[in-house]
């Protein structure tokens, strides 16, 4: 097994993995929390991993946590590794859903647990064990907020869409990614039980970044192009990629001060431009007047509910039937969003909400 040094992006170790109170006494260990992500220089996994700093802190919890850097192989040497050396109950965020099936064979037949967030498990993945959970937030609802934040604004602005006939340029994140399929799905499903005919004018797979959304958007807008009546963006750095585009191109309410909403439409773009995640960016344009709205993605909660799964596996031997210091425990209803299909494990997927978030 190649050495788990090599691929270690970030690591930390909350409190001491051995107690020594005398040289002739006996040494005693400090269980530990083993965190696996897919990378960490993503916005939201970034933030998710501060939260969980702080929820381990706060309860006195050790955690020791690597990035594979979106490579599956290392992530899986990483978890082999770390089970060596007997760590048995882990928070992940999964290189993909198609990978959690073989981290929760591994842990499970060691008799350990796991929390997976952000990256969906498959189904399969939580069958393997009950001390297997999905901790995280429907992404179908994220693309429904978004939804209902459009009808609200248009309801609020009919001259800006003609009748029921809705533009829309739409900007994906990481295709295959559970976010990138359900939150589409969500605003397409959304907006048509709103009665919305929706016309994509552009799509793009901007891979949640920002500087790549802006660079697809700034030729698109710089050639022929259709008529649009909103930018929806799957993450905030998408949608503040596309508003730095639409800003630099002119499409501003006053060109000079691109921050005034001189017609009082809650934007100073000529039209609505929505993300998702409540970022502190996408927080800050928003009050400049630029990007309309967003969903909270609450990564702190999802870390938080996470690490409080599996150290009440590592305490009491399971999570069954539990509700988290938050609130929240298992899912009681399935849906049309896996891992939520099957009722053989929607006891073990804890829901985080999204919350809409505008002016």
């Amino acid at each position: 097994m190649k050495k788990i040094g090599k691929y270690i992006g970030t690591s930390f170790v909350l409190a001491a993995l051995l107690l020594c109170t005398g040289c002739n006494k006996k040494v005693e260990k400090k269980e530990v929390i083993g965190v696996l992500l897919r990378n960490d220089n993503d916005l939201f996994i970034a933030t998710y991993k501060d939260g969980l700093i702080k929820a381990a802190e706060e309860n006195e919890i050790t955690i020791q946590a690597y990035s594979a850097n979106n490579d599956a192989a290392i992530q899986i040497d990483q978890l082999k590794t770390m089970l060596l050396n007997g760590v048995r109950h882990f928070v992940i965020i999964a290189y993909n859903t198609d990978l959690t099936e073989q981290m929760a064979k591994i842990i499970n037949s060691q008799g350990g647990s796991a929390a997976f967030s952000n990256v969906i498990p498959s189904v399969d993945a939580l069958k393997v064990g009950k001390n297997l959970f999905y901790a995280s937030s429907p992404e179908t609802d994220a693309g429904n907020f978004q939804a209902q934040i459009i009808d609200g604004y248009f309801k609020k602005n009919p001259s800006k869409i003609n009748g029921k006939n809705l533009n829309v340029v739409y900007f994906n994140g990481e295709y295959g990614h559970p976010g990138q399929i359900y939150r589409k799905l969500g605003v397409m499903e959304g907006l048509a039980k709103l009665g919305y005919n929706v016309n994509v004018v552009a799509e793009f797979g901007a891979n949640w970044n920002l500087d790549s959304a802006r660079q697809y958007l700034s030729l698109w807008l710089e050639g022929n192009h259709p008529d649009f009546d909103v930018v929806i963006a799957q993450n905030d750095e998408m949608a503040l990629g596309a508003v730095e585009a639409l800003v630099s191109h002119g499409f501003v309410d006053n060109p000079s001060n691109p921050a005034q909403d001189l017609d009082g439409d809650g934007t100073a773009l000529y039209v609505p431009v929505l993300g998702v995640d409540a970022t502190e960016g996408g927080k800050a344009s928003m009050q400049k007047n630029q990007m309309y709205g967003t969903v909270l993605q609450d990564a702190n909660a999802q870390a938080a509910t996470a690490l409080e799964l599996v150290w009440q596996c590592l305490k009491n031997g399971t999570a069954q039937g539990y509700t988290t210091k938050g609130g929240i425990s298992a899912a009681k209803e399935t849906t049309r969003e896996a891992p939520l299909t099957d009722r053989a494990v929607i006891d073990q997927c804890f829901i985080v909400p999204f919350v809409p978030v505008t002016k």
